[in-house]
């Protein structure tokens, strides 16, 4: 399918008043020979040469290089395109000279077009990337654009629509937003590629969207290519007599831009759509049309589907002769373009074949093509054990390296579970140890200290009625004060090592309780806050949380100089969130990094399976402890 992507890369001049006469004279009479390239070329082509010689004469570059690049244009939309290439490569050359890189990127572009009606895609590919490396250079958009579109045009004609279509969208990306006419061939263009996907309602999207430009643009062309595309849309979707309608009206409209290429497009398509409703004379008739315009045009891929086509008709008509005649003549040109250098060779074989078949019997013959036809059929069937062989043994090494691959790291895995499971046990001993070492201190504060400072205070107690001065008996009373205070500073003590309200009344409450103790300073006030519903875990967990947020707010009240501090728990789903903060004055984390306290946070939060995030500054610091409840013991 004929799509609209072969844009020439013409730019028209800007003329700017300049003093010259002889310069301003070459512009006008450029101005005259681009209005005559759709109704007069040969007058075009004349006045272009004239204005090349003018430019040479006066050393205008500018004019030179454009009248070589413009004659080129001309040819390649009149089929011409030998003669379009040879223009082409004398832009390249005299840009080349006086170092001209847009125009050499302007060659570059046209070249690869003329290349692209031909049929050469791997010419046209190879003069469109280096087209598209030299506009880059110069950073014009509208450049940009066009090549990228013409580069998804040769991506169309291999049917790679995926690349066809990024290249397409990076055209539309570069293009000049308020130019309608270019913006709408562009969407027409996504269309169509779309509707090589089959993706027909994103397809009708875009041409809806060519159809409302060309009603603003009132652009003949956009109008043209909006016929166009409905009609490949019909086309598609099987509405054949809806598609000949917009097909037809296409064609009426591109009587007058004298495309040859384009008019055998439509021929083309026309005749496959009067097929489809079996009208074979009119198929035949845009058959043959298509014929002599490709022939004219030596546009090989046009020139291959109409011969198929007729072959086709007359099948159908019951000629069977004129049909096996059309179908090897489309059948020879498709090898051709295929590969014509293998099909050059494959015609010199084919004649010294021939030569040597005249100097040889029938018999002869029969031998050694029956010869070549069992060599061939040994040699085919050796080269599949070959690969067969070859496919299994790569299978087979596969496998057992892909076997042995996973083996070990299923080891890997079990030794690492091993020493993660090691790990814990390790962690879990040290801190039952630790709570078993707190227990037995809190339970001597407890019984022995505070013991023995309450027998103390009864003994204290019986001097006040043993006739003391006043100085003494206050004294005494003091001592009985303090010693009251060490009492309540043992219980105290002796809570903070073995919390029994855990066991009693759970983590919450404890840590509640705990802020309580903490806010009777009035320098100093801590607040609790507690979202989500409570997930119950081990006692033993509980106390190791505990123990972590304890330490926390035993470093904020020594370190941080805070007078406000908070602690948050959040329970979202399996995971609880511990929040820790205070607005003290902060501390380098890597100075702290190796202190006892921060020791045994880190063992207690390697034993939870937990994550620890520390954020400190001038303003405050904020302990963030991530726990997966899953995990945790």
């Amino acid at each position: 399918m004929y799509k609209p992507y072969f844009y020439i890369i013409i730019f028209l001049l800007s003329f700017e008043a300049i003093a010259q006469k002889a310069t301003i004279a070459i512009q006008k009479l450029m101005d005259q020979s681009y209005s005559l390239e759709q109704n007069q070329p040969e007058k075009s082509l004349q006045l272009y040469q004239k204005t090349y010689q003018l430019s040479l004469k006066t050393n205008y570059k500018e004019g030179a290089y454009k009248s070589l690049l413009y004659s080129g244009i001309v040819y390649s939309d009149n089929g011409k395109y030998d003669s379009a290439i040879h223009y082409y490569n004398q832009t390249i050359r005299y840009c080349s000279k006086e170092k001209i890189s847009i125009g050499i990127a302007k060659g570059y572009a046209n070249i690869a077009n003329a290349y692209q009606f031909k049929g050469d895609y791997s010419k046209a590919a190879k003069y469109y990337l280096g087209s598209i490396k030299l506009f880059e250079k110069t950073k014009d958009s509208a450049i940009i654009s066009q090549s990228y579109q013409n580069l998804s045009a040769l991506y169309d004609n291999i049917n790679n629509g995926k690349l066809e279509l990024l290249y397409l969208k990076k055209a539309i990306h570069y293009s000049d937003k308020t130019k309608k006419e270019q913006l709408g061939l562009l969407y027409g263009d996504v269309g169509l590629t779309l509707l090589n996907q089959n993706k027909t309602k994103e397809a009708f999207v875009y041409f809806k969207k060519t159809e409302n430009l060309s009603k603003m643009d009132k652009s003949e062309r956009l109008l043209f290519f909006t016929k166009r595309n409905f009609g490949e849309y019909y086309k598609k979707t099987k509405n054949y007599l809806k598609a000949i309608s917009y097909y037809e009206a296409a064609l009426a409209l591109s009587e007058s831009q004298k495309d040859a290429f384009q008019k055998a497009d439509l021929h083309n398509t026309l005749s496959e759509l009067y097929l489809e409703i079996k009208n074979f004379n009119k198929s035949l008739y845009y058959s043959f049309f298509t014929l002599e315009l490709a022939k004219e045009i030596n546009a090989k891929e046009f020139l291959f589907r109409s011969q198929k086509r007729i072959s086709t008709i007359y099948n159908e008509m019951g000629q069977s002769e004129k049909a096996y005649k059309y179908l090897l003549l489309s059948s020879n040109l498709k090898d051709i373009l295929l590969n014509e250098n293998q099909t050059k060779q494959m015609s010199l074989l084919q004649t010294r074949f021939e030569t040597e078949k005249k100097d040889k019997s029938i018999a002869e013959q029969q031998i050694v093509l029956k010869k070549q036809e069992l060599d061939l059929i040994k040699s085919q069937k050796e080269k599949q054990m070959y690969f067969i062989a070859s496919v299994f043994l790569i299978l087979f090494s596969f496998g057992v390296w892909y076997f042995f691959r996973q083996r070990q790291k299923i080891k890997n895995k079990e030794i690492i579970a091993l020493q993660q499971q090691q790990e814990i046990a390790k962690l879990e001993a040290l801190i039952d140890g630790e709570e078993k070492e707190r227990r037995r201190i809190a339970q001597e504060l407890h019984d022995g200290l505070n013991g023995d400072l309450s027998a103390i205070k009864y003994r204290l107690s019986t001097l006040e009625d043993a006739g003391l001065s006043k100085i003494d008996a206050e004294n005494l009373t003091k001592v009985i004060n303090m010693i009251d205070e060490s009492c309540a500073q043992v219980r105290s003590i002796s809570h903070n090592l073995m919390p029994s309200s855990i066991l009693e009344y759970g983590l919450i409450e404890t840590i509640r309780e705990y802020c309580i103790k903490i806010n009777t300073s009035d320098t100093f006030k801590i607040d609790f806050q507690f979202f989500g519903n409570y997930f119950a875990l081990s006692k033993k967990t509980e106390t190791v949380i505990y123990r972590i947020i304890q330490e926390l707010v035993t470093n904020i009240l020594k370190h941080s100089k805070a007078t406000e501090a908070l602690i948050q728990f959040n329970y979202r789903e399996d995971e609880l969130f511990i929040t820790v903060e205070d607005n003290g004055i902060g501390f380098d984390k890597n100075a702290v990094s190796t202190g006892i306290g921060c020791k045994n946070i880190k063992t207690r939060i390697d034993f939870l399976n937990a994550q620890l995030d520390v954020e400190s500054s001038s303003a405050g610091t904020s302990y963030t402890i991530s726990i997966d409840l899953n995990k945790a013991k």
